[in-house]
């Protein structure tokens, strides 16, 4: 049996990136599949399979989603994939739906869920909400194309630009688990460490950083990037345990 994760989220900025990123890093036996118009996840390395996505979001509306099929035929196809030579079950796959794409790649998944069905393939769902208007009313349009044959359904609300209503997130609906990512502002210093590193940075190179952080900053400035750091890949990989959590049940 293998377990799929699709995260989604059509409003670009919402942080569906470093959500898929402390997935990463939570789950270390999980495939990346990255669905983007260019790579992102780049320090993720020989984990992450790309898939560009090319067609024009103008068209995609105008065809109703029929000008991006066949570029999504690899994507399905190593959903569908047998475990690899030796191995008992099939590692479980994170896919990183990009900006734009999910109205037109989730129908796509839908069409075929018997299919997956009867070869043991199990996908949830989960999208990252803000407070920003495009991303709060894309959360709710993601979950609903996706609640036909995911389950469970998962919501991130990232506090970056503030609290959520409480009235939007009701509106996801009660079979959707919600989880919370504390607004965190980060020295500016340490913010262009993490865009530049990624969670991965955090966890393998920042001690041994702090040296060399030290001499090009000083000393209280490298403490208080370190600090911001691990406080915020602490948060972002508490924000993930649900959905970690159930891709490893499947492993």
């Amino acid at each position: 049996m293998r377990r799929v994760l699709l995260v989604g989220q059509d409003k670009g900025g919402s942080g569906k990136s470093l959500v898929v990123r402390a997935l990463a890093e939570s789950v270390v036996t999980a495939r990346i599949v990255e669905l983007e118009d260019e790579k992102r996840l780049v320090e993720l390395d020989d984990r992450v399979d790309f898939f560009p996505v090319r067609a024009e979001r103008s068209e995609i509306d105008r065809t109703s989603g029929a000008a991006a099929r066949s570029e999504y035929d690899g994507v399905i196809d190593l959903m569908a994939r047998k475990p690899a030579a030796g191995a008992t079950t099939p590692e479980p796959l994170i896919v990183d739906i990009g900006a734009n794409a999910s109205r037109s790649f989730l129908p796509e998944v839908a069409s075929r869920a018997a299919r997956y069905g009867r070869i043991g393939v199990e996908f949830a769902m989960l999208t990252v909400i803000t407070a920003e208007p495009g991303a709060a009313s894309s959360a709710p349009v993601v979950l609903d194309l996706a609640r036909p044959f995911a389950k469970p359904l998962f919501a991130i609300e990232n506090q970056i630009e503030g609290a959520v209503d409480a009235k939007v997130l009701k509106a996801l609906g009660k079979d959707v688990v919600l989880r919370r990512l504390a607004r965190l502002t980060l020295d500016p210093k340490a913010n262009d460490l993490l865009q530049k590193g990624g969670l991965r940075f955090i966890a393998e190179r920042l001690g041994e950083a702090e040296d060399s952080l030290s001499e090009r900053f000083g000393f209280a400035a490298a403490g208080r990037m370190i600090q911001d750091l691990t406080t915020f890949r602490a948060q972002a990989m508490g924000a993930v345990a649900p959905m970690a959590e159930w891709l490893e049940k499947g492993a």
